[in-house]
């Protein structure tokens, strides 16, 4: 439901414009008009609320009270620099996350964005070194009995240092990191593949911003879409499904040198 308030309302017809599924209309009057009609429609992505400078829409009983004001951003050199020195750590600082960053990174997650803004994303943040522990010795024990058989070895021959190193009990799925964030979305999700990606994509780059290290668990994921007790143990809504994990911690490695890679094929038109 949009409401517009007609006492602060100038009609100079931005929410119109900005609208993408045009459920808001020009009335006779010459103000935004919502009908009740049209509600399925509406994502409720307030950009209607957010382009009003008089504060003069309330979308979905949010209004300009219960938003902020935009603030600076950082300049384009700044982002251009985390894109290019942002690295996958695999060492690990002994030390917990300070509660400002676990916060600021927590607090951030309702601001991912997903396709057709569907919003029943679920993030499970895993802060607790001994669940963690817990996680690692599972699939640790499955994957080693999982080795002894050579199976693996004969079906996925470039994998053969993976399974030296599990044979040895390394950790290669979630490489002794102290978190791990999961993101999850419901089967029906209109972008269920894309979603977690995108969000956690996001929580990657805040996260290296605030001092911390990152990394990418492809493993993980088959991990837990392959072995039931450890997605139980995530606690998921009921028809959710694991789409992505990435690791997270304080890092105990740093880098003086920007990698230079190759140059990616690219088609300007």
């Amino acid at each position: 439901m949009i409401v517009i308030d007609k006492s602060t309302c100038v009609r100079c017809g931005a929410c119109l414009r900005d609208c993408v599924v045009h459920v808001l209309t020009k009335g006779a009057d010459g103000f935004p008009s919502f009908r009740r009609e049209d509600e399925t429609f509406c994502l409720n992505c307030q950009h209607c609320l957010a382009v009003c400078a008089q504060g003069a829409v309330t979308c979905n009983g949010v209004g300009f009270a219960e938003t902020r004001a935009v603030e600076p951003l950082p300049d384009g050199r700044a982002e251009a620099a985390l894109v290019r020195q942002r690295r996958s750590i695999r060492q690990w600082r002994d030390a917990p996350i300070p509660d400002d960053v676990w916060t600021r990174l927590v607090d951030s997650l309702a601001w991912m964005p997903t396709g057709c803004n569907d919003h029943r994303l679920h993030f499970t943040l895993v802060r607790n070194r001994a669940q963690m522990e817990w996680y690692r010795r599972a699939v640790s024990r499955k994957l080693q009995a999982l080795v002894r058989t050579r199976l693996p070895q004969i079906l996925f021959p470039k994998f053969r240092r993976y399974m030296e190193e599990i044979a040895r009990g390394d950790d290669v799925v979630f490489r002794n990191a102290p978190c791990m964030i999961v993101a999850s979305t419901p089967k029906n999700a209109p972008c269920r593949e894309a979603d977690p990606w995108i969000a956690l994509s996001y929580f990657d780059l805040l996260a290296q911003a605030n001092g911390l290290g990152t990394c990418w668990s492809g493993f993980a994921v088959h991990a837990f879409k392959g072995l039931r007790g450890l997605r139980r143990a995530l606690r998921l809504p009921r028809g959710y499904e694991v789409g992505t994990v990435l690791l997270f911690g304080i890092p105990a490695v740093t880098y003086a040198r920007v990698p230079q890679p190759r140059p990616l094929s690219v088609d300007v038109q």
